[in-house]
């Protein structure tokens, strides 16, 4: 018995298939990878495309740096390009602080820290009802400090209603920087603050309810 011839669609398949391999092995690789086994890619000229060498830029600026030339002998490189960095000599702090604030109630809650120190810090009024708290974020030098200043000197940072706030904060000063937060919800309040930073300390640094002072500490 004869065997079956192949239909017309498979031939045609077929006779493409081998179309389709000769142009990848006699054009196709030569002008795109240099791979010439036949020879035509080296006739006609293909082969030489993809020995051409990608285009190449030279940078004509210049790059200003603000400090002195490197030395690379130098035991320990401290010095930032452009001040962008501020180094520090102690890893730095991370703490998630919980302020309970009565009904009625205020608070004042300050980080103490150098000058050029960054704080990050995110604080959230836990399950608020209404309008959360009032807040102002402002600073005040240290009594040390204080002659160095005009009299009274303090400088706000931010002041507004809600139950949020995220940021990163650069002291201008050294001294206590901090929150003034006023419950303006229905019964006590908690705000969960998430610090991280280079601070000495941070303590509360004045308490009220209903417009009696608890607490009151000297900065």
């Amino acid at each position: 018995m004869k065997p079956h011839a192949p239909s017309l669609p498979l031939r045609k398949l077929a006779i493409g298939a081998v179309a389709a391999a000769a142009v990848l092995v006699a054009f196709v690789l030569p002008a795109e990878y240099g791979v010439d086994p036949t020879g035509i890619g080296g006739a006609t000229g293909l082969t030489a495309m993809a020995q051409e060498a990608a285009p190449t830029y030279e940078f004509e600026g210049t790059l200003a740096f603000n400090i002195e030339e490197f030395d690379p002998q130098a035991e320990r490189i401290e010095r930032s390009i452009q001040g962008l960095i501020h180094l520090e000599d102690a890893p730095f702090k991370s703490e998630v602080i919980e302020l309970q604030i009565e009904d009625f109630g205020e608070i004042e809650h300050k980080f103490i820290l150098p000058a050029d120190t960054t704080l990050l810090y995110s604080w959230e009024v836990v399950d608020p009802k209404g309008d959360g708290v009032y807040f102002e974020f402002h600073g005040h030098p240290s009594s040390a400090d204080a002659a160095n200043y005009p009299e009274g000197f303090e400088m706000a940072y931010s002041k507004s209603e809600g139950v949020a706030q995220n940021g990163a904060f650069t002291a201008p000063f050294p001294g206590y920087h901090g929150w003034y937060f006023m419950n303006l919800e229905e019964g006590p309040i908690t705000i969960r603050l998430t610090a991280a930073g280079y601070w000495s300390e941070h303590k509360e640094m004045y308490r009220a309810v209903n417009g009696k002072v608890i607490n009151n500490v000297e900065f």
